[in-house]
Protein backbone atom coordinates (compact mmCIF):
# COMPACT_ATOMS: atom_id res chain seq x y z
CA UNK A 1 0.00 0.00 0.00
CA UNK A 2 3.22 2.40 0.19
CA UNK A 3 3.47 2.59 -3.19
CA UNK A 4 0.78 4.98 -4.50
CA UNK A 5 1.59 7.55 -1.52
CA UNK A 6 5.44 7.55 -2.56
CA UNK A 7 5.07 8.07 -5.86
CA UNK A 8 1.88 9.74 -5.61
CA UNK A 9 4.32 12.74 -3.47
CA UNK A 10 7.08 12.18 -5.47
CA UNK A 11 5.41 13.27 -8.69
CA UNK A 12 3.60 16.02 -6.73
CA UNK A 13 7.39 17.28 -5.67
CA UNK A 14 8.54 17.12 -9.37
CA UNK A 15 5.38 19.28 -9.95
CA UNK A 16 6.35 21.70 -7.47
CA UNK A 17 10.02 22.26 -8.44
CA UNK A 18 9.16 23.03 -11.64
CA UNK A 19 6.65 25.39 -11.40
CA UNK A 20 8.80 27.07 -9.22
CA UNK A 21 9.92 28.39 -12.09
CA UNK A 22 7.58 30.67 -12.62
CA UNK A 23 6.52 31.94 -9.20
CA UNK A 24 5.89 35.36 -10.78
CA UNK A 25 4.06 36.54 -14.05
CA UNK A 26 0.88 34.79 -13.96
CA UNK A 27 -1.50 36.89 -13.19
CA UNK A 28 -4.35 37.68 -15.68
CA UNK A 29 -6.96 40.38 -15.74
CA UNK A 30 -9.06 38.63 -13.39
CA UNK A 31 -6.76 38.35 -10.74
CA UNK A 32 -6.53 41.81 -10.00
CA UNK A 33 -10.37 41.65 -8.85
CA UNK A 34 -9.57 38.29 -6.61
CA UNK A 35 -6.66 39.85 -4.89
CA UNK A 36 -8.82 43.00 -4.15
CA UNK A 37 -11.29 41.07 -3.25
CA UNK A 38 -9.52 39.33 -0.20
CA UNK A 39 -7.81 42.67 1.02
CA UNK A 40 -11.30 43.62 1.76
CA UNK A 41 -12.38 40.16 3.49
CA UNK A 42 -9.33 41.37 5.94
CA UNK A 43 -10.74 44.78 6.60
CA UNK A 44 -8.53 46.71 4.61
CA UNK A 45 -10.19 49.59 2.53
CA UNK A 46 -11.69 49.38 -0.87
CA UNK A 47 -9.15 51.84 -2.63
CA UNK A 48 -5.68 50.95 -0.87
CA UNK A 49 -6.78 46.83 -1.77
CA UNK A 50 -7.40 48.03 -5.03
CA UNK A 51 -4.14 50.09 -5.08
CA UNK A 52 -2.28 46.60 -4.20
CA UNK A 53 -3.88 44.31 -6.05
CA UNK A 54 -2.52 47.01 -9.22
CA UNK A 55 0.48 46.62 -7.38
CA UNK A 56 1.11 43.11 -7.84
CA UNK A 57 -0.85 42.94 -11.33
CA UNK A 58 1.57 45.72 -12.94
CA UNK A 59 4.58 43.75 -11.58
CA UNK A 60 3.46 40.63 -12.94
CA UNK A 61 3.25 42.51 -16.16
CA UNK A 62 6.60 43.76 -15.84
CA UNK A 63 7.97 40.37 -15.58
CA UNK A 64 6.27 38.49 -18.28
CA UNK A 65 7.22 41.37 -20.14
CA UNK A 66 11.11 40.93 -19.63
CA UNK A 67 11.23 37.41 -20.20
CA UNK A 68 9.37 37.37 -23.39
CA UNK A 69 12.06 41.08 -24.16
CA UNK A 70 15.09 38.65 -23.63
CA UNK A 71 14.29 36.23 -25.82
CA UNK A 72 13.23 38.69 -28.56
CA UNK A 73 15.32 38.97 -32.06
CA UNK A 74 14.08 42.95 -31.78
CA UNK A 75 14.34 43.34 -28.00
CA UNK A 76 17.08 41.28 -26.60
CA UNK A 77 19.81 44.03 -26.55
CA UNK A 78 18.21 47.22 -25.49
CA UNK A 79 15.46 45.87 -22.97
CA UNK A 80 14.76 47.81 -19.81
CA UNK A 81 13.76 44.58 -17.72
CA UNK A 82 9.80 45.56 -18.79
CA UNK A 83 10.31 49.19 -16.54
CA UNK A 84 7.94 50.68 -19.38
CA UNK A 85 4.86 48.30 -19.11
CA UNK A 86 4.88 48.56 -15.73
CA UNK A 87 5.28 52.70 -15.67
CA UNK A 88 2.08 52.55 -18.36
CA UNK A 89 -0.15 49.64 -16.61
CA UNK A 90 0.20 51.73 -13.22
CA UNK A 91 -0.44 55.20 -14.91
CA UNK A 92 -3.43 53.73 -16.47
CA UNK A 93 -4.95 51.90 -13.47
CA UNK A 94 -4.13 54.68 -11.05
CA UNK A 95 -6.22 57.01 -13.51
CA UNK A 96 -8.90 54.27 -13.20
CA UNK A 97 -9.29 53.83 -9.73
CA UNK A 98 -8.97 57.67 -8.91
CA UNK A 99 -11.75 57.90 -10.92
CA UNK A 100 -13.85 55.08 -9.39
CA UNK A 101 -12.77 56.27 -6.27
CA UNK A 102 -15.34 59.28 -6.46
CA UNK A 103 -18.41 57.03 -7.38
CA UNK A 104 -21.03 56.55 -4.72
CA UNK A 105 -21.90 53.76 -6.23
CA UNK A 106 -19.66 51.47 -5.82
CA UNK A 107 -20.33 48.98 -2.58
CA UNK A 108 -19.87 45.89 -0.81
CA UNK A 109 -16.82 44.08 -2.26
CA UNK A 110 -16.59 45.50 -5.60
CA UNK A 111 -12.62 46.64 -6.62
CA UNK A 112 -12.77 49.78 -8.64
CA UNK A 113 -10.97 48.25 -11.41
CA UNK A 114 -13.79 48.23 -13.94
CA UNK A 115 -17.50 49.01 -14.50
CA UNK A 116 -19.35 48.50 -11.11
CA UNK A 117 -21.39 45.71 -13.19
CA UNK A 118 -18.20 44.26 -13.95
CA UNK A 119 -16.89 44.14 -10.41
CA UNK A 120 -20.33 42.90 -8.70
CA UNK A 121 -20.05 39.53 -11.36
CA UNK A 122 -16.18 39.30 -8.84
CA UNK A 123 -17.72 40.43 -5.90
CA UNK A 124 -20.31 37.21 -5.92
CA UNK A 125 -17.82 34.87 -5.45
CA UNK A 126 -16.16 35.22 -1.99
CA UNK A 127 -14.79 31.35 -2.25
CA UNK A 128 -11.09 31.82 -3.51
CA UNK A 129 -10.38 35.39 -2.07
CA UNK A 130 -11.22 34.03 1.20
CA UNK A 131 -9.24 30.82 0.52
CA UNK A 132 -5.92 32.31 -0.32
CA UNK A 133 -5.95 34.70 2.99
CA UNK A 134 -3.88 32.31 5.22
CA UNK A 135 -1.36 31.70 2.47
CA UNK A 136 -0.63 35.98 1.80
CA UNK A 137 -0.31 36.70 5.56
CA UNK A 138 1.96 34.05 6.23
CA UNK A 139 4.42 34.29 2.99
CA UNK A 140 3.62 37.64 1.04
CA UNK A 141 1.16 38.01 -2.20
CA UNK A 142 3.32 36.97 -4.34
CA UNK A 143 4.75 33.56 -2.53
CA UNK A 144 1.57 33.10 -1.18
CA UNK A 145 -0.83 32.80 -4.15
CA UNK A 146 1.75 30.60 -5.81
CA UNK A 147 1.97 27.82 -3.27
CA UNK A 148 -2.07 28.19 -2.79
CA UNK A 149 -1.82 27.67 -6.10
CA UNK A 150 0.45 24.13 -5.56
CA UNK A 151 -1.96 23.62 -2.60
CA UNK A 152 -5.28 23.42 -5.13
CA UNK A 153 -3.67 21.49 -7.79
CA UNK A 154 -2.02 18.59 -5.64
CA UNK A 155 -5.31 17.80 -4.10
CA UNK A 156 -7.09 17.74 -7.08
CA UNK A 157 -4.77 15.93 -8.87
CA UNK A 158 -5.10 13.31 -5.33
CA UNK A 159 -9.28 13.55 -5.87
CA UNK A 160 -8.43 11.93 -9.42
CA UNK A 161 -5.93 9.65 -8.00
CA UNK A 162 -9.06 8.71 -5.23
CA UNK A 163 -11.66 8.79 -8.30
CA UNK A 164 -9.72 6.34 -10.63
CA UNK A 165 -8.82 4.13 -7.70
CA UNK A 166 -12.44 3.74 -6.76
CA UNK A 167 -13.28 2.86 -9.85
CA UNK A 168 -10.49 -0.01 -9.61
CA UNK A 169 -7.52 1.36 -11.65
CA UNK A 170 -4.26 -0.02 -10.91
CA UNK A 171 -2.08 1.95 -9.02
CA UNK A 172 0.58 3.44 -12.14
CA UNK A 173 -2.80 3.96 -14.37
CA UNK A 174 -3.80 6.50 -11.54
CA UNK A 175 -0.87 7.64 -10.93
CA UNK A 176 -1.52 8.34 -14.42
CA UNK A 177 -4.42 10.25 -14.33
CA UNK A 178 -2.36 12.59 -11.62
CA UNK A 179 0.18 13.38 -14.10
CA UNK A 180 -2.74 14.19 -16.87
CA UNK A 181 -4.49 16.55 -14.28
CA UNK A 182 -0.52 18.38 -14.39
CA UNK A 183 -0.09 18.59 -17.80
CA UNK A 184 -3.52 19.16 -19.48
CA UNK A 185 -5.22 22.25 -19.32
CA UNK A 186 -6.17 21.27 -16.39
CA UNK A 187 -3.20 21.97 -14.27
CA UNK A 188 -2.01 24.98 -16.55
CA UNK A 189 -5.32 26.83 -15.08
CA UNK A 190 -4.87 25.49 -11.59
CA UNK A 191 -1.34 27.11 -11.23
CA UNK A 192 -3.01 30.76 -12.42
CA UNK A 193 -4.05 33.21 -9.55
CA UNK A 194 -7.78 32.81 -10.20
CA UNK A 195 -10.37 30.68 -8.66
CA UNK A 196 -10.39 27.92 -11.77
CA UNK A 197 -7.50 25.74 -9.66
CA UNK A 198 -9.62 25.56 -6.38
CA UNK A 199 -13.25 25.23 -8.24
CA UNK A 200 -11.27 22.14 -10.49
CA UNK A 201 -10.48 21.07 -6.82
CA UNK A 202 -13.89 21.45 -5.31
CA UNK A 203 -15.58 19.57 -8.51
CA UNK A 204 -13.51 16.65 -8.31
CA UNK A 205 -14.39 16.13 -4.28
CA UNK A 206 -17.82 16.26 -5.40
CA UNK A 207 -17.46 13.74 -8.65
CA UNK A 208 -15.50 11.20 -6.17
CA UNK A 209 -18.91 11.41 -3.85
CA UNK A 210 -20.75 10.67 -6.68
CA UNK A 211 -18.52 7.78 -7.67
CA UNK A 212 -19.24 6.96 -3.81
CA UNK A 213 -23.42 7.04 -4.46
CA UNK A 214 -23.04 4.72 -7.67
CA UNK A 215 -21.16 2.21 -5.29
CA UNK A 216 -24.28 2.40 -2.93
CA UNK A 217 -22.93 4.25 0.07
CA UNK A 218 -25.01 6.77 -0.20
CA UNK A 219 -24.74 8.52 2.91
CA UNK A 220 -21.26 9.20 2.87
CA UNK A 221 -21.32 9.61 -1.15
CA UNK A 222 -24.61 12.37 -0.34
CA UNK A 223 -22.30 14.34 2.41
CA UNK A 224 -19.25 14.68 0.37
CA UNK A 225 -20.90 15.53 -3.10
CA UNK A 226 -22.68 17.90 -1.31
CA UNK A 227 -20.54 19.53 0.80
CA UNK A 228 -17.97 19.79 -2.08
CA UNK A 229 -20.73 20.86 -4.71
CA UNK A 230 -21.66 23.91 -2.09
CA UNK A 231 -17.79 24.81 -1.75
CA UNK A 232 -18.05 25.22 -5.82
CA UNK A 233 -20.65 27.46 -5.80
CA UNK A 234 -19.02 29.49 -3.07
CA UNK A 235 -15.95 29.69 -5.60
CA UNK A 236 -17.70 29.92 -8.64
CA UNK A 237 -21.78 29.54 -8.74
CA UNK A 238 -22.39 29.87 -12.16
CA UNK A 239 -19.78 26.88 -13.75
CA UNK A 240 -20.62 25.05 -10.52
CA UNK A 241 -24.16 25.15 -11.63
CA UNK A 242 -23.48 23.76 -14.53
CA UNK A 243 -21.56 20.95 -14.00
CA UNK A 244 -23.94 19.63 -11.22
CA UNK A 245 -26.80 20.00 -14.12
CA UNK A 246 -24.41 18.05 -16.55
CA UNK A 247 -24.09 15.16 -14.72
CA UNK A 248 -27.70 15.04 -13.30
CA UNK A 249 -28.47 15.48 -17.23
CA UNK A 250 -26.80 12.59 -18.38
CA UNK A 251 -27.55 10.51 -15.32
CA UNK A 252 -31.25 11.30 -16.51
CA UNK A 253 -30.15 10.17 -19.85
CA UNK A 254 -28.97 6.97 -19.06
CA UNK A 255 -31.25 5.94 -17.14
CA UNK A 256 -33.78 6.92 -20.36
CA UNK A 257 -31.54 4.31 -22.34
CA UNK A 258 -32.11 1.41 -19.85
CA UNK A 259 -35.83 2.85 -19.78
CA UNK A 260 -36.20 2.40 -23.44
CA UNK A 261 -34.81 -1.12 -23.45
CA UNK A 262 -36.94 -2.28 -20.66
CA UNK A 263 -34.13 -2.72 -18.36
CA UNK A 264 -34.89 -2.61 -14.50
CA UNK A 265 -33.83 1.41 -12.66
CA UNK A 266 -30.61 0.96 -10.65
CA UNK A 267 -31.33 2.28 -6.85
CA UNK A 268 -27.61 4.16 -6.66
CA UNK A 269 -28.29 5.69 -10.32
CA UNK A 270 -31.47 6.79 -9.09
CA UNK A 271 -30.19 8.65 -5.85
CA UNK A 272 -27.82 10.20 -7.75
CA UNK A 273 -30.00 11.81 -10.09
CA UNK A 274 -31.66 12.83 -7.14
CA UNK A 275 -28.83 14.56 -5.41
CA UNK A 276 -27.77 16.55 -8.20
CA UNK A 277 -31.32 17.85 -9.50
CA UNK A 278 -32.13 18.78 -5.50
CA UNK A 279 -28.67 20.75 -5.56
CA UNK A 280 -29.65 22.37 -9.12
CA UNK A 281 -32.21 23.59 -7.70
CA UNK A 282 -31.55 24.94 -4.60
CA UNK A 283 -28.73 26.72 -6.29
CA UNK A 284 -31.11 28.29 -9.00
CA UNK A 285 -33.04 29.62 -5.86
CA UNK A 286 -30.52 30.81 -4.32
CA UNK A 287 -29.57 32.72 -7.63
CA UNK A 288 -32.64 34.28 -7.84
CA UNK A 289 -33.50 34.70 -4.18
CA UNK A 290 -30.06 36.78 -3.73
CA UNK A 291 -30.85 38.74 -6.96
CA UNK A 292 -26.83 37.69 -8.20
CA UNK A 293 -25.82 38.28 -11.85
CA UNK A 294 -28.04 35.91 -13.62
CA UNK A 295 -26.73 34.84 -17.50
CA UNK A 296 -28.98 37.60 -18.56
CA UNK A 297 -26.69 39.90 -17.00
CA UNK A 298 -23.34 38.02 -18.59
CA UNK A 299 -24.56 38.08 -21.62
CA UNK A 300 -24.81 41.79 -21.16
CA UNK A 301 -21.60 41.88 -20.06
CA UNK A 302 -20.45 39.80 -23.16
CA UNK A 303 -21.69 41.78 -25.91
CA UNK A 304 -21.09 45.45 -24.24
CA UNK A 305 -17.45 44.51 -24.20
CA UNK A 306 -17.04 43.96 -20.66
CA UNK A 307 -19.33 47.78 -20.35
CA UNK A 308 -17.17 49.35 -22.65
CA UNK A 309 -19.14 49.98 -25.27
CA UNK A 310 -22.79 50.34 -25.59
CA UNK A 311 -24.85 47.52 -26.35
CA UNK A 312 -25.40 46.32 -30.12
CA UNK A 313 -29.25 46.14 -31.12
CA UNK A 314 -30.20 43.24 -31.83
CA UNK A 315 -28.86 41.43 -29.22
CA UNK A 316 -29.72 37.56 -30.31
CA UNK A 317 -28.35 38.17 -33.60
CA UNK A 318 -25.05 39.64 -32.59
CA UNK A 319 -24.42 36.86 -30.17
CA UNK A 320 -25.45 34.39 -32.83
CA UNK A 321 -23.46 35.81 -35.39
CA UNK A 322 -20.58 35.77 -32.46
CA UNK A 323 -21.24 32.41 -31.73
CA UNK A 324 -20.96 30.74 -35.42
CA UNK A 325 -17.70 33.12 -35.70
CA UNK A 326 -16.37 31.68 -32.95
CA UNK A 327 -17.28 27.71 -32.79
CA UNK A 328 -16.16 28.07 -36.95
CA UNK A 329 -12.55 29.07 -35.85
CA UNK A 330 -12.49 26.54 -32.57
CA UNK A 331 -13.40 23.36 -35.07
CA UNK A 332 -11.04 24.62 -37.71
CA UNK A 333 -7.98 24.73 -35.07
CA UNK A 334 -8.97 21.17 -33.35
CA UNK A 335 -9.07 19.91 -37.03
CA UNK A 336 -5.55 21.30 -37.61
CA UNK A 337 -3.99 20.48 -34.35
CA UNK A 338 -6.33 17.53 -33.60
CA UNK A 339 -5.09 16.57 -30.12
CA UNK A 340 -7.45 18.23 -28.15
CA UNK A 341 -10.51 16.41 -29.93
CA UNK A 342 -8.35 13.17 -30.16
CA UNK A 343 -7.45 13.70 -26.55
CA UNK A 344 -11.15 14.30 -25.63
CA UNK A 345 -12.75 11.43 -27.83
CA UNK A 346 -10.44 8.70 -26.01
CA UNK A 347 -11.62 10.08 -22.60
CA UNK A 348 -14.92 9.39 -23.52
CA UNK A 349 -14.81 5.76 -25.19
CA UNK A 350 -12.57 5.07 -22.19
CA UNK A 351 -15.04 6.18 -19.43
CA UNK A 352 -18.22 4.76 -21.36
CA UNK A 353 -16.35 1.64 -22.10
CA UNK A 354 -15.02 0.78 -18.71
CA UNK A 355 -17.94 2.28 -16.36
CA UNK A 356 -21.15 3.09 -18.39
CA UNK A 357 -22.84 5.26 -15.19
CA UNK A 358 -19.49 7.09 -14.73
CA UNK A 359 -18.62 7.81 -18.51
CA UNK A 360 -22.12 9.33 -18.62
CA UNK A 361 -21.33 11.44 -15.10
CA UNK A 362 -17.74 12.36 -16.31
CA UNK A 363 -19.69 13.26 -19.73
CA UNK A 364 -21.76 15.34 -18.54
CA UNK A 365 -18.93 17.69 -16.51
CA UNK A 366 -17.48 18.01 -20.15
CA UNK A 367 -20.54 18.59 -21.66
CA UNK A 368 -20.77 21.73 -18.75
CA UNK A 369 -17.34 23.11 -19.87
CA UNK A 370 -18.38 23.45 -23.54
CA UNK A 371 -21.90 24.99 -22.61
CA UNK A 372 -19.82 27.45 -20.23
CA UNK A 373 -17.68 28.63 -23.80
CA UNK A 374 -21.09 28.79 -25.44
CA UNK A 375 -21.93 31.30 -22.86
CA UNK A 376 -18.75 33.33 -23.73
CA UNK A 377 -17.19 32.57 -27.45
CA UNK A 378 -14.68 35.11 -27.29
CA UNK A 379 -11.04 33.98 -27.89
CA UNK A 380 -9.62 36.88 -25.23
CA UNK A 381 -9.76 34.32 -22.44
CA UNK A 382 -8.50 31.36 -24.21
CA UNK A 383 -9.04 27.44 -23.24
CA UNK A 384 -9.68 28.80 -19.64
CA UNK A 385 -13.33 28.37 -20.22
CA UNK A 386 -13.44 25.36 -21.42
CA UNK A 387 -11.24 23.40 -18.77
CA UNK A 388 -13.74 21.52 -17.17
CA UNK A 389 -14.11 19.55 -20.54
CA UNK A 390 -10.32 18.83 -19.80
CA UNK A 391 -11.22 16.37 -16.68
CA UNK A 392 -13.04 13.82 -19.40
CA UNK A 393 -9.50 12.78 -20.78
CA UNK A 394 -8.04 13.31 -17.45
CA UNK A 395 -10.42 10.19 -16.12
CA UNK A 396 -11.36 8.62 -18.97
CA UNK A 397 -7.77 7.70 -20.87
CA UNK A 398 -6.60 5.71 -17.73
CA UNK A 399 -9.83 4.01 -17.70
CA UNK A 400 -9.49 3.24 -21.25
CA UNK A 401 -6.17 1.86 -21.05
CA UNK A 402 -7.38 -0.41 -18.13
CA UNK A 403 -10.13 -1.68 -20.41
CA UNK A 404 -7.45 -2.84 -23.15
CA UNK A 405 -4.96 -4.25 -20.53
CA UNK A 406 -7.66 -6.13 -18.97
CA UNK A 407 -5.81 -5.67 -15.32
CA UNK A 408 -7.92 -5.28 -12.42
CA UNK A 409 -7.97 -3.79 -8.82
CA UNK A 410 -5.35 -5.72 -6.50
CA UNK A 411 -7.91 -6.32 -3.72
CA UNK A 412 -10.56 -8.05 -6.09
CA UNK A 413 -13.55 -7.40 -8.48
CA UNK A 414 -13.95 -3.77 -9.86
CA UNK A 415 -16.27 -2.26 -7.33
CA UNK A 416 -18.66 -0.40 -9.73
CA UNK A 417 -19.28 -3.59 -11.74
CA UNK A 418 -22.42 -5.40 -10.33
CA UNK A 419 -22.18 -8.86 -10.78
CA UNK A 420 -24.73 -10.88 -12.57
CA UNK A 421 -26.97 -13.80 -10.69
CA UNK A 422 -25.51 -17.06 -11.85
CA UNK A 423 -27.89 -18.88 -13.73
CA UNK A 424 -28.53 -22.49 -14.37
CA UNK A 425 -25.44 -24.76 -15.35
CA UNK A 426 -26.19 -25.92 -19.21
CA UNK A 427 -24.61 -29.17 -19.87
CA UNK A 428 -21.97 -28.87 -22.88
CA UNK A 429 -22.96 -30.86 -25.86
CA UNK A 430 -20.71 -34.38 -26.33
CA UNK A 431 -17.37 -33.74 -27.84
CA UNK A 432 -17.81 -29.64 -27.48
CA UNK A 433 -14.46 -28.48 -25.31
CA UNK A 434 -14.90 -26.34 -22.27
Amino acid sequence: MWRLPFWFAVIALAFTVAQSAEIQGRARMDTRQYIAHSYMLQGIGREEASRRAMEYYCDSARVGTARRDSADLANYRNHHGGAATYRSCRTRMERGIENAARRTDITGYKALFSDPRVAEIFATRPGYPAFIIPFVKAFGLVRGLWLAAIVVTVAASGFVVLILRRLGVCVPLALLGQILYYALQTGTDSMQPMCEGLLLCLLLAGILGCVRILQGHIRSGTAISLTAFTGAACVKYAQTLLAVAGIAGMTALFLGGRWLRHREFPRPERLLLATTGAFVTALQLVIVAFGLPSTRASLHELMAVHYSRPLPPHLLHHFIRLSVGFWREWLRGGLVEPLGLLLLAAGAWGALRRHRSFGFLITGVAVAGFVNQAGHPETAMGPRLLVMATLLPVCGIPLLIESHTGRRHENGPDPMVRPSRPGPRVPAPQGQLY
